[in-house]
């Protein structure tokens, strides 16, 4: 797991716990804080841990909402599968709901982690527990299988995923079961009642096919949906945060949750100390993310 920047540690106030053997961590501003409260679950095809590019979109809705932000450290495949992390989630959602309002939480997510911010969202619903007010999904992985012929059409410009490793890491993820079941493939399932969606994504992302079919499902299904599109957008673009690109994103995030002044464009200075620390984390960090 990436190390959490200094730069996070300077503008927020760090805890960290075990739910299940697990780290989960609390950022919360040190200044300026609301009283929003995000669930982020990071993406990396669940088998790469934690990088720098999430802490960055962790940073960046920390400041555009002024929320606090939990980070759970969920187990990943091939050594785990899916169950042990939907009991971690659980666990950390059921202890938020004792402090926090569900109608002031949120839940976030990219990449593989959007899969699993829509799977909690369908698990709580079907447990009856309080849902959300909204989910906000960074080019959600919704079908483990990508059968969708258009994502292998799309796969030649896609810089950062191929169908076939990603196939075989939702393969591991499922550990031996259907990976096109609900929790593992949201796309897949019952829709109704949800929270409502903001779906973010880039135009040259393989799992861009799957994010509008979503979309469409989720509106037939009769629940609240959007779908974000960015021209040329990579996977997960909003993780190099000092892109105008990803700025606009996080801009999007701060009117959902009518704290858009939050968003002003910071100066100079700190936007190059920014790209800075995360050109360097990238360089850093293991190849084959995502």
């Amino acid at each position: 797991m990436a190390a959490l920047p200094g730069s996070l540690r300077a503008t927020a106030e760090v805890t960290e716990r075990r739910v299940n053997g697990q780290p989960v961590f609390t950022l919360t501003p040190r200044t300026g804080a609301s009283d929003w409260h995000i669930v982020y679950t990071h993406g990396g095809a669940y088998i790469h841990a934690l990088l720098p590019a999430h802490w960055a979109i962790v940073a960046e809705l920390m400041r555009v909402t002024g929320a606090s932000v939990t980070v759970p450290i969920y187990p990943l495949a091939p050594e785990h599968s899916y169950r042990a992390t939907y009991a971690l989630l659980e666990q950390v959602y059921r202890d938020l709901l004792e402090r926090v309002p569900a109608g002031r939480i949120l839940l976030a997510g990219d990449s593989a982690g959007g899969g699993l911010a829509l799977g909690q969202a369908l698990r709580w619903r079907d447990l009856g527990l309080p849902l959300p007010r909204r989910l906000l999904l960074f080019a959600p992985w919704v079908d483990l299988t990508l059968a969708n012929p258009a994502a292998r059409a799309l796969e030649p410009f896609d810089v950062m995923l191929g169908v076939d490793g990603a196939v075989q890491a939702g393969a591991w993820w499922a550990g031996g079961e259907d990976p096109r079941q609900p929790l593992l493939s949201p796309l897949y399932a019952d829709l109704r009642g949800l929270p409502p969606l903001e779906v973010f994504q880039g135009t040259a992302d393989l799992l861009l096919p799957d994010s509008t079919e979503l979309v469409r499902r989720v509106q037939a299904a009769g629940s609240e949906a959007r779908l974000h599109l960015t021209d040329g957008g990579f996977h997960v673009f909003m993780g190099a945060a000092f892109l105008p690109e990803a700025r606009e994103v996080f801009r999007k995030v701060a009117a959902l949750t009518a704290t858009p002044e939050r968003a002003a464009p910071r100066g100079w200075l700190t936007e190059v100390r920014s790209a800075l620390t995360q050109v360097v984390g990238h360089l850093a960090a293991r190849r084959g993310e995502y």
